[in-house]
């Protein structure tokens, strides 16, 4: 059986403090280097992913990177299994997720696409 907040083959977007978290953590940058070189790691554990709002172009190019090593990421086996730790709480906004930090509410389809289910209490997922 899975771990909650660990899925393998999808994006595991997590509060922290509500689920284990992968020892091996890294920043967004290294994340991005990491999918430019096709070097991810089977565990990963993506931080800092709400400072990355507070830049649009800084979305636009995360959001474009994943979706461009989508297809290098579904077609690994063992599938990756990779979470981005959360400050803040989720908030159901139609059929979005918003991150809330602070006052802040941050969309999180802009970074990773419209297909994002809830799975439990502070645990969302979303498919590379």
């Amino acid at each position: 059986m899975v771990e909650h907040g660990k899925l393998p083959g999808e994006y595991n977007i997590v509060v922290k403090g509500e689920y284990d978290l992968f020892d091996h953590q890294v920043p967004v940058e290294e994340f991005e280097e990491m999918l430019r070189e096709n070097d991810v790691p089977d565990e990963l554990c993506v931080v800092g992913i709400g400072d990355v709002f507070e830049d649009d172009d800084a979305v636009n190019e995360l959001s474009a990177l994943m979706d461009r090593c989508g297809n290098a990421l579904e077609n690994r086996h063992p599938l990756p299994t990779i979470q981005f730790a959360v400050d803040g709480s989720f908030q159901r906004r139609q059929r979005d997720f918003e991150l809330q930090t602070g006052g802040d509410l941050h969309r999180l389809s802009r970074v990773f696409g419209p297909q994002i289910d809830r799975r439990s209490s502070g645990w969302l997922t979303a498919p590379f």
